[in-house]
């Protein structure tokens, strides 16, 4: 649907046919409700706060959100040693092309010297996700994977502000970040003629939940009858 389609698909599901039973809407405060229900609709859909479960969790997941779905190579200036922990590096996720809501996946390249040649070389591997309470206990665990073994290591991966922080055991550098994440959708605007960048098939659920909580907002006896309708749709 164009953004003008969805405007006229959100007033008949409110069922504009009488202006005494419902408030009429601006084409502003549509945009609101239909915005609110795009990230609302993302959000759950990545989640999995339904029966059909969470991002990649079904075929049905993949095409709801597959637009916004970008992968990127954070390298040079964008990946940093950092100070804040040793044997450190700081990837700046603000250096993205578009603003990230959620991290699908990620990888590393990792630059060591071979026992066997001396000769330096490179290798793609994966991260461990740790947090603030099992950072330490990667750290003092001489087994942990985080250790370069056999030229195989795979970079402690924490949450510092707008960075992820990767840590390493200072055997091996990070040469790049590789992050695979969802994007956040773009805005929809009547005014401005910007349409849903979420999939076509996704759209008219997305004016379903759209009404459903301006239903909810004025307090619609029907509200209720309607929300029941919706919890059906997938």
């Amino acid at each position: 649907m164009t953004i003008s389609e969805m405007h006229t698909a959100f007033k008949l599901e409110l069922d504009k046919t009488s202006a005494l039973e419902l408030p009429a809407f601006e084409p502003e405060e549509v945009d609101f409700w239909l915005n609110l229900a795009i990230r609302r609709f993302v959000k759950n859909r990545f989640l999995g706060e339904n029966q059909s479960g969470g991002f990649e969790e079904s075929l049905k997941r993949l095409e709801d959100l597959k637009t916004l779905v970008l992968e990127e190579d954070l390298t040079g200036v964008n990946l940093v040693a950092s100070t804040i922990k040793p044997n450190s590096y700081l990837a700046d996720t603000t250096a993205l092309t578009y603003e990230k809501w959620f991290i699908v996946g990620e990888e590393v390249e990792i630059s060591f010297t071979t026992l066997e040649t001396g000769n330096t070389t490179t290798k793609r591997q994966g991260v461990i996700q740790c947090n603030s309470n099992t950072y330490r206990a990667h750290i003092d665990d001489p087994y942990s994977e985080h250790f370069l073994h056999y030229e195989e290591a795979r970079p402690l991966r924490l949450v510092y502000q707008d960075y992820v922080e990767l840590v390493t055991d200072g055997n091996y550098t990070i040469t790049d970040y590789y992050i695979r994440y969802l994007r956040k959708p773009i805005a929809v605007s009547l005014l401005l003629a910007v349409d849903c960048d979420l999939p076509e098939h996704t759209h008219d659920e997305v004016v379903a939940l759209s009404v459903s909580m301006a239903l909810e907002n004025i307090e619609q006896p029907r509200y209720q009858s309607y929300l029941n309708e919706l919890n059906k749709v997938e």
